[in-house]
């Protein structure tokens, strides 16, 4: 599912919306200011002349031909109203005569209907209105340029407010948005404060103030709350659980360890029991086998619900020297088995128990499923540290689940398949991760991290 902000998709819908609604009203405002402006002009034309001609009737026709000047003007009134004055004569070679005409009117005026009219002459439109009062006949004309000149003026002056007034809009609805949203970032930071403590955000959610948010997302706070509580609950029994299991079969399986090892102490001094010696001493393996299970449990129960402590300087090098040494115990020339680039090891960040735990889970992981004469190599290359043994390695789909808590590989392999899965969790809590590669069957290599690295949750 793809994520998208609730926020800026509100702000995108209501924009598209202000935008879509003004649009609208602009479309509607130029239509009806073109009308209105188109009649309004119109009329200024047709005044225009009515005026003109009821001036010039009360000049006698004869006095007017006589006395006129074809050119009214000399000046250059190329966007003002063109006017055209012309006496009809009864003399038919006549016809017509032009009394007056400003200057830069079209030469067809005087052949213009009576009425509003719109033509086009040498690429120029016009728009005129013709008035004939009886042998008088007066024609006014005006550029349509002129006309949409300014209707783009008025419109400007109305479309720049309008943008204007959207940026504002915008700004405001950003503001209001953001303000309204705060009761939600509020819980959005109290979950996300440290998503490593749970007990910590428990404590954060179950101090928010419920009247503060709004109504619409309290049932869903409200229910989200109480799921948290009752996850926080269950995971504090399954860690009490697990750690009171532990402790209880601790001490039997000590109480039992001890006696086998005693009676197998007496058997050994009489040399007839050397079956007995041998029963005793798988009983004591197994003891220890199931010994060291209740330990990964415990160790792995506490790691996944701890809050993880703080980091501190380790030194590798220290770290890999005492858990060969453990090991040296179980494993024979155990030197022989594993060859490390002590030059290569630095410090890290990390806590040293942790880090014990880690580094013996996946050394002793290597010497019990390499299953090859080749020895192990533990290196270090930038802020990873390698540990790569040359056995079967693993297939992809084994890589995938190998961190499975009780995975293994076959049913007769050793181990309890919970040593990679702690070590996992334990990178995590401190912010590394752990990488397993494999490639064609030719070992397995563990890869421990130490990058700045988030992991999810």
């Amino acid at each position: 599912m793809k994520n998208y902000s609730l926020k800026w998709r509100l702000v995108f819908s209501i924009t598209c919306a202000f935008i879509l609604v003004w649009a609208v009203a602009f479309a509607w405002l130029y239509f009806n200011l073109e009308k209105k402006m188109t009649e309004t002009l119109d009329e200024r034309l047709s005044a225009s002349t009515q005026m003109v001609a009821r001036l010039l009737s009360q000049i006698p026709p004869s006095q007017l031909v006589q006395t006129a000047v074809p050119i009214v003007s000399e000046l250059n009134q190329q966007n003002l109203i063109a006017c055209e004055v012309s006496f009809f004569s009864s003399d038919i070679v006549v016809n017509q005569q032009v009394v007056a005409r400003t200057k830069g009117a079209p030469d067809s005026l005087a052949t213009r209907e009576e009425g509003f009219s719109t033509w086009v002459e040498n690429g120029v439109a016009w728009r005129s209105y013709a008035f004939k009062k009886d042998q008088l006949q007066v024609v006014a004309a005006e550029k349509i340029q002129l006309r949409e000149s300014l209707l783009t003026e008025i419109l400007k002056s109305i479309l720049y407010p309008l943008i204007l007034t959207l940026i504002l809009c915008v700004a405001l609805i950003l503001w209001i948005i953001k303000v309204e949203f705060r009761p939600i970032e509020k819980i959005t930071l109290s979950l996300i404060q440290d998503e490593h403590q749970p007990k910590l955000s428990l404590d954060n959610l179950s101090q928010l103030e419920l009247t503060t948010i709004p109504k619409e997302i309290q049932p869903f706070i409200e229910n989200i709350l109480q799921l948290v509580t009752r996850l926080h609950e269950s995971l504090e029994n399954e860690k009490n659980f697990s750690a009171y299991a532990a402790h209880e079969l601790r001490s039997p399986l000590t109480a039992i360890k001890t006696n086998v090892q005693l009676g197998k102490m007496i058997a050994e001094q009489k040399s007839d029991h050397k079956e007995v010696v041998d029963c005793l001493s798988d009983a004591e393996s197994s003891i220890i086998r199931y010994q060291n299970l209740l330990e990964q449990l415990l160790l792995l129960s506490q790691s996944e619900h701890q809050i993880s402590e703080h980091k501190q300087i380790v030194d590798l090098k220290k770290i890999v020297q005492v858990v060969i040494s453990q090991l040296n115990n179980e494993y024979q020339n155990i030197n022989d088995k594993i060859q490390v680039q002590w030059n290569s090891l630095t410090t890290v960040e990390f806590s040293d128990d942790a880090m014990h735990i880690v580094l013996k889970n996946i050394i002793e992981n290597s010497l019990k499923h390499s299953q090859t004469k080749q020895s192990i190599h533990i290196y270090q290359q930038n802020q990873q540290l390698y540990i790569q043994d040359f056995g079967i390695g693993l297939n992809e789909q084994d890589l995938e689940i190998a961190t499975t808590r009780f995975w293994r590989k076959t049913a007769l392999n050793q181990g309890h398949g919970l040593g990679l899965s702690l070590s996992k969790i334990l990178l995590q809590q401190y912010g590394y991760q752990l990488i397993l590669k494999s490639e064609g069957n030719q070992g397995l290599i563990v890869i421990l991290d130490f990058k700045n690295f988030k992991p999810d949750v």
